[in-house]
């Protein structure tokens, strides 16, 4: 009898484990790129972007593949984003929904909601409503300069949360050359050329 019942047991939690091994490996799978897809993204790696709003200012730097650190008040904090297999309300690029308390608190703020992505339009009137959208949902937090790159960030002190957006607009599969209500002394974009030369310059 006793030995029926470990039998039973043994297999119980060999058949547990196999489903808790067939879960971990699905949502790594589910968060590495999809087979044959190329994800829109805004950086690459080495690229680093700073932007300056009435929330203060925050630099975001690209580390290989779809790593991001993000600076504000003083401190970094790091993640991978997740690439999207299907498009999202415009976007192939990229993103991170901040389970949990995944970020050591920096300022009350202990997780990122994070986006990365182009943005596709045909006339540079449907561009300018989607950026109205933006502003209306950050309020102060949102700033573009004039070839289409916006940054959207601020905190939510309630949830601990920090929400970063960063997008590239195209308008006919173009960069725009001017947007109305653009600031091009808000945002500034260090191409990963010219970091590698910095650094190089550093240790000579």
């Amino acid at each position: 009898m006793r030995k029926w019942f470990y039998i039973r047991a043994h297999c119980a939690f060999t058949f547990l484990l196999v489903q808790v091994m067939a879960f971990v490996i699905g949502c790594s799978e589910a968060h590495m790129p999809k087979p044959g897809l190329s994800n829109e993204m805004v950086m690459s790696p080495g690229m680093s972007i700073t932007a300056t709003t009435q929330e203060g200012t925050i630099a975001i730097a690209a580390d290989k593949d779809f790593e991001r650190s993000y600076t504000w008040d003083g401190e970094t904090r790091s993640i991978a984003l997740w690439p999207r297999w299907e498009r999202w309300n415009g976007s192939l690029g990229a993103y991170y929904p901040g389970p949990g308390q995944h970020w050591r608190n920096n300022h009350g703020i202990t997780r990122g909601v994070l986006e990365e992505g182009q943005q596709h339009f045909q006339t540079i009137e449907e561009a300018l409503k989607w950026i109205h959208l933006q502003q209306l949902q950050y309020h102060i937090g949102c700033v573009y300069r004039d070839d289409g790159l916006i940054v959207c960030w601020g905190r939510t002190l309630a949830r601990k949360q920090l929400n970063v957006n960063v997008w590239q607009i195209y308008i006919a599969g173009q960069k725009p050359k001017k947007l109305e209500g653009s600031d091009n002394t808000k945002i500034s974009r260090i191409s990963p050329d010219v970091n590698s030369t910095r650094q190089k310059g550093l240790s000579q």
